[in-house]
């Protein structure tokens, strides 16, 4: 709105000051009649004999409306300093005030995208919220004894009716392998699921599979196939080891006397 408004008073102001030239010239001229202003052949008369007719040819000079060469040329017959003053008014419009503009354009574009985003995180975290009351729910529901936990059998149990199946469907979640589906829920390994791993394994099994997914189950695998890597040629050291002391002591033994009794410790007589 400033901006604007400064640009506004800047045109009004050098409008006034530019008609009141032309009107200045007119009357030492002594060309003061009133079809100098209606005749559009006379180019100082066509565009800066008023002010709005100033003010216009301002306004379409920084716009691209029209050329300066139209405007400028007639404003040399009043002298070099309505020149000069037209230039710099040109100058401090476009390399001032209209990029004061922009500016004010691309904050409040940045600042509406902004608003966007953060309605955007909002919903998404509405979204979360209400997914895991609805998981919350579910378990409920399927806690039957309210022990607070859930076994496989009442898994299976419950995931044979179509009301539940459909809950699960309704939340992106792959319950084709039940058992499967109970190990990846089971984080803990202790064969029972409670609330907060119902919750979060929904949360992260839920939809197909992620680009995140993958690249950790590459770089697991990566790292099982080092460490065996790595276990094969510890296995095969020990082994040639193993090897080589066996070769020795058959050595040893086949290069004793044929009958040669192994040297027995002595043991001390009793009296």
């Amino acid at each position: 709105f400033w901006a604007l408004l400064l640009l506004s008073m800047l045109v009004f102001l050098f409008g006034i000051i530019f008609t009141h030239g032309v009107t200045y010239y007119r009357e030492e001229t002594g060309n003061s009649s009133p079809s100098y202003i209606t005749d559009v052949s006379n180019p100082l008369g066509k565009y800066w004999s008023t002010v709005p007719r100033s003010m216009a040819t301002l306004f379409m000079a920084v716009t691209g409306g029209i050329s300066w060469v139209e405007v400028v040329h007639p404003l040399s017959d009043l002298g070099q300093a309505s020149v000069a003053l037209f230039v710099g008014y040109v100058a401090f419009v476009q390399f001032a005030v209209l990029n004061v503009l922009t500016g004010v354009f691309c904050q409040n574009a940045i600042d509406s995208a902004q608003h966007d985003q953060d309605l955007v995180t909002q919903s998404i975290l509405q979204k979360k919220e209400m997914y895991i009351n609805r998981l919350r729910q579910i378990f409920r529901e399927l806690d039957t004894d309210e022990s607070g936990t859930l076994t496989i059998d009442e898994l299976k149990y419950h995931l044979c009716d179509e009301k539940v199946r459909a809950y699960f469907n309704s939340l992106e979640l792959d319950i084709s392998d039940v058992k499967a589906l109970f190990k990846l829920m089971d984080a803990d390994g202790g064969d029972e699921i409670d609330a907060e791993e119902f919750i979060s394994s929904c949360l992260r099994l839920r939809g197909g599979a992620r680009g995140v997914d993958l690249a950790k189950l590459t770089y697991d695998q990566r790292r099982l196939a080092r460490r065996l890597d790595e276990y094969m040629v510890f296995s095969i050291r020990a082994l040639r080891s193993l090897s080589g002391r066996a070769s020795v002591r058959m050595r040893t033994e086949s290069a004793a006397p044929f009958g040669a009794a192994a040297p027995r410790a002595h043991r001390p007589t009793s009296d």
